[in-house]
């Protein structure tokens, strides 16, 4: 007697074999090579990337094809030209111009300038000198630009050669120098280089924390939402083959290309939530399709075609989107992509194949420990979220606008966003370099922000080049919010020479510019504000030297000037980087749900998430309310330029995991019952356990990362983990259901003149219990009640047999 066909899958054909079943087929015949290669595959990724963090760098926000760029790399041809990537604060109990203090800064300085490395230093003892004694002569007076007010601090300024690695390895020996060498005087470091080499350290510690506190509270939640030990390795194995085999394709491209350390640390987090995802939506499924009385192979492959095809279109989707930041030139957006693109991949193929394999060796005892499964004994008009649906599709349009009202108010703080860099106040309040930086900016207000002006090809030799620099500094010092200047010429303030100016010479032709601002690509004028680096008054004072008539081209450089370039090269991708992710995103959910309004629903509901997460972003760690809730953060008055970027990618690539679960749910109910209400409701109550508990396990990671000492990190898991929160208890529960009520059939409508270009919704194989298909013969992939090999019976067991 033979059995009506179960209900349809999305996924697997009627008429023809699917890829996903295919594949699944494949992975069950060759599980224990499939394993075992995951093993090999594991271990050779983890032995390549040995050594990664020492490759990486913690920079790539500035472009090469820039004039800041430019600038940094002509005075970097200078001993002492640009801003020095070291500044030590030496502080004495009495004067620094006393013998004791003299001396042993001179001493100090002297060692300094010969450590392998340093190619330049300047202090207030000795004046500027180079490794060569008669490199530079020292100044017969000091100068008082170097001294504090009170006469307690100097200032020591080293110049460093190499790249950002090369100068994180000679800070240490540096900082080990001064440390054993400082005699009466007191050493504060600060500069570039140091607070780099101090966000890398704590980029370090802050990893490692985040493991010891997230892993065993991840384990135990694994285990309690697959419901055995064996089951809860699942997502564990998926996470480590795609953390590992990322590690090692970075490792890979630190040979041709610059990798942000920050690439490593977001690999990890993408990597763990996207396998726990993937690997909850595989299992539920199989345990469904077994719950449902399928047999073993069976219930394994539909559970592949159904689940694995949201596996397939979520992993697409976030690539897309992923893709959009390699349209942007900085290296920083571009490394984190490719880390990103890597551990997707790795994170989706491992699910579709790693999962089946054990699953056709362990798959029975799983099924047995199913602690979701009371969710699902709930029939599909009884169970909480059903309830919650239903309820909220009685009165749709008020709950989209209480929704919509709560949302765009989170979202008003991100009206007034301030852009910057990061800086030494990412930093934890309580580090050295923290308490450094604050010195250097009281004592010495004049060097709180540095602008770099070169006069590119143009150097100041003869009376009348003189002259013209002379008159060109001075119209600089003039401008507002300018607080020194320093060229070949002298030493300019409020628009007028300071001290020794060429200017002041009764013979022009007798004047000896400063060598020190005459460098290989032009003459530099070195300009001091007391303005923050990324405040209105830094940018617009920048701007306004740019408008400044001058003897030559003109290239600026310094910190807000390269502010300013990323910025501008952000702006310019940013148009191009949307376009992408938008049509990507709605060219895939197109074809997943054979429908135009659901696509463009998606991505309306998200980006109202987004930018109210972004809001609460601005208001928290830009504007300094409610710091004590995520660890008493320094609020700056600006959002670091990268960080919104980085925190959409991963907010927007769970949301869309999550969103694509509730469609294909809610499309399959649809499929049963051609009602729209009632396959939200019944969609809402079987996906909503899974992306809840999801969820859950991921809050705990981005949780964990919150802990972090380093804001940066910070600031990007409290604002993912806040998106994801809004997911769960208000987007996916209220807004979508209110949505898709007021849609009504409106949700499913296409335009005939499309329908020809996507396919019939795909349903699973309609096959009896015995295993053989309905229609057609049989065909490569076909099921025969062959013997499960993995379980050594044949009674109610499928097998592929190759043709």
């Amino acid at each position: 007697m033979s059995e009506q066909p179960r209900p349809s899958t999305p996924g697997c054909s009627a008429t023809r074999t699917s890829w996903l079943a295919v594949l699944t087929f494949w992975a069950v015949r060759n599980r224990l090579r499939i394993l075992t290669a995951t093993v090999l595959f594991t271990a050779v990724s983890g032995f390549l990337a040995i050594g990664l963090p020492a490759h990486l760098t913690n920079g790539g926000w500035l472009t090469d094809n820039t004039d800041s760029a430019r600038t940094r790399i002509i005075l970097r041809h200078s001993t002492h030209a640009g801003t020095p990537e070291v500044m030590l604060l030496a502080t004495s109990r009495g004067s620094v111009d006393n013998a004791a203090a003299r001396t042993a800064g001179t001493r100090l300085v002297d060692q300094l300038r010969h450590l392998p490395g340093v190619r330049g230093a300047d202090s207030y003892w000795t004046g500027p000198i180079g490794p060569d004694p008669a490199s530079l002569p020292a100044r017969p007076v000091p100068d008082p630009l170097l001294r504090s007010a009170d006469s307690h601090t100097a200032l020591i300024a080293l110049w460093l050669d190499g790249d950002q690695r090369a100068q994180s390895t000679i800070t240490d020996t540096v900082l080990a120098t001064v440390t054993r060498s400082s005699g009466p005087l007191t050493v504060q470091a600060s500069g570039e280089a140091v607070v780099t080499r101090a966000l890398e350290r704590h980029i370090t510690l802050d990893m490692l924390r985040m493991e010891a506190w997230a892993l065993p509270i991840t384990l135990l939640l694994l285990l309690g939402v697959f419901g055995s030990v064996l089951a809860a390795c699942l997502p564990v194995a998926v996470g480590v083959v795609a953390i590992t085999g990322t590690a090692a394709i970075l490792r890979g491209l630190t040979a041709f290309t610059p990798v942000s350390t920050f690439a490593l640390n977001l690999t990890t987090a993408v990597g763990l939530a996207l396998a726990v995802d993937y690997s909850l939506f595989l299992v539920a499924r199989y345990r469904e399709e077994t719950a449902a009385g399928h047999p073993h192979t069976l219930a394994l492959v539909r559970a592949t075609c159904a689940a694995g095809r949201i596996v397939v279109i979520s992993a697409a989707t976030v690539i897309a989107s992923l893709l959009g930041l390699l349209l942007f030139p900085l290296y920083f957006l571009r490394s984190f992509a490719l880390a990103g693109i890597s551990v997707v991949l790795l994170a989706s193929l491992a699910s579709l194949i790693v999962i089946p394999a054990a699953l056709a060796c362990w798959g029975e005892r799983l099924a047995q420990r199913d602690l979701l499964a009371r969710w699902r004994r709930s029939t599909a008009t009884t169970g909480r979220w059903h309830r919650l649906a239903t309820t909220v599709m009685r009165r749709p349009l008020v709950v989209v606008t209480a929704v919509t009202a709560v949302l765009l108010l989170l979202a008003l703080p991100f009206r007034h966003a301030a852009f910057g860099f990061s800086d030494e106040r990412a930093l934890p309040s309580h580090a050295p370099e923290v308490h450094a930086a604050q010195t250097l900016r009281h004592d010495f207000p004049q060097f709180r922000t540095h602008i770099d002006v070169v006069l590119r090809g143009w150097q100041p030799a003869g009376a009348q080049r003189v002259k013209d620099l002379d008159a060109y500094a001075r119209r600089l010092a003039g401008l507002p919010h300018v607080q020194g200047l320093r060229t070949a010429t002298g030493t300019y303030a409020d628009g007028k020479a300071v001290g020794t100016s060429c200017s002041d010479s009764p013979t022009q032709s007798v004047c000896s510019p400063d060598e020190r601002f005459t460098v290989v690509g032009g003459t530099w004028l070195a300009i001091s504000t007391a303005s923050l680096p990324y405040s209105s008054d830094a940018t617009g004072l920048v701007r306004a030297i740019e408008d400044v008539p001058a003897p030559a081209p003109v290239m600026a450089g310094g910190p807000t000037k390269e502010f300013l370039d990323s910025q501008a090269a952000v702006a310019r991708a940013l148009p191009a980087a949307v376009t992408v992710i938008v049509l990507a995103t709605l060219l895939l959910l197109f074809f997943f749900t054979r429908s135009l309004f659901l696509p463009v629903k998606a991505l309306v509901v998200n980006s109202l998430s987004l930018t109210a997460t972004f809001g609460a972003m601005v208001f928290v760690f830009q504007d300094g309310h409610f710091t004590w809730l995520v660890g008493h953060v320094t609020a700056t008055g600006t959002t670091d330029l990268m960080l919104p970027l980085i925190a959409f990618f991963l907010a927007f690539g769970l949301s869309m995991d999550y969103e694509i679960l509730l469609l294909a749910r809610i499309t399959e109910a649809h499929q049963r019952t051609r009602d729209t209400v009632q396959a939200t409701a019944q969609g809402l109550q079987s996906a909503a356990p899974l992306f809840a508990a999801s969820a859950a396990l991921v809050l705990v990671v981005l949780l964990a990362m919150a802990a972090a000492d380093l804001a940066t990190i910070k600031l990007i898991a409290v604002t993912v983990a806040l998106s994801v929160f809004l997911d769960v208890l208000i987007i996916r529960p209220l807004l979508v259901p209110a949505v898709m009520a007021l849609a009504g059939s409106f949700n499913w409508w296409v335009p005939a003149t499309l329908r020809h270009l996507i396919p019939s919704p795909s349903t699973a194989a309609n096959v009896p219990e015995g295993g053989r298909k309905h229609e057609g013969p049989s065909s490569s992939g076909a099921l025969t009640p062959e013997t499960d090999r993995g379980n050594g019976s044949t009674s109610g067991r499928t097998q592929a047999t190759p043709r």
